[in-house]
């Protein structure tokens, strides 16, 4: 059954947005911000944050796990972020033995800390991961450019109207969201070692 016009923007918007569109371009590009990660490394990092809890989701979704791709039912969230978990912590140990640049270990924390305040919050309560996650790549990727801060307040606001359209989402879920993301991009400015 088609959507209904008033729904189509929202939808494409969604799905543009959507988590696992984001943080698969943030880590798969990080050579592209820091020349000194490489990217066998990069892809190292995207395989295990996002291509594998990604894989699990398409085939929970056909195999009626979930009833859509977007988890938009909360109760059917926590077996797949505990999957997520997993995967990004195997990810993060084969990492660190293969001694991959601080900056892309720095990039896949955040990536868990993120999942770990949203994951604790969802398990109480339906916040919104798809603003969580916007706001988090936006602010972090574009917190030192010209004009950074508004067109990431822009994207987040755009982003954030789509899901409350779509009726996944309230107000206060998606401002939630965005608050959330906004607090782990904070933690991209806390010194690094090594």
């Amino acid at each position: 059954m088609p959507l209904p016009r008033s729904r189509q923007l929202p939808w494409l918007i969604s799905h543009l947005c959507a988590p696992t569109v984001l943080v698969t371009a943030l880590l798969m590009f990080t050579p592209l911000r820091f020349p000194q990660v490489s990217w066998p490394h990069a892809f190292v990092a995207t395989t295990f944050t996002m291509l594998i809890p990604w894989a699990v989701l398409v085939w929970a979704r056909k195999t009626g796990k979930v009833s859509d791709i977007h988890i938009t039912r909360r109760e059917q969230r926590w077996p797949l972020l505990l999957t997520a978990l997993a995967s990004i912590l195997l990810g993060l140990t084969l990492m660190v033995w293969l001694r991959v640049e601080p900056v892309l270990l720095r990039e896949v924390l955040l990536i868990l800390a993120g999942l770990l305040i949203t994951g604790g919050i969802t398990l109480r309560w339906k916040i919104s991961i798809h603003v969580a996650v916007a706001a988090f790549v936006a602010l972090h990727i574009l917190e030192d450019r010209p004009y950074g801060a508004a067109v990431a307040v822009a994207v987040v606001g755009i982003l954030s109207w789509s899901r409350v359209q779509l009726r996944h989402h309230t107000s206060s879920q998606v401002f939630a969201g965005a608050v959330v993301g906004a607090m782990v991009s904070l933690f991209a400015f806390l010194p690094m070692s090594g």
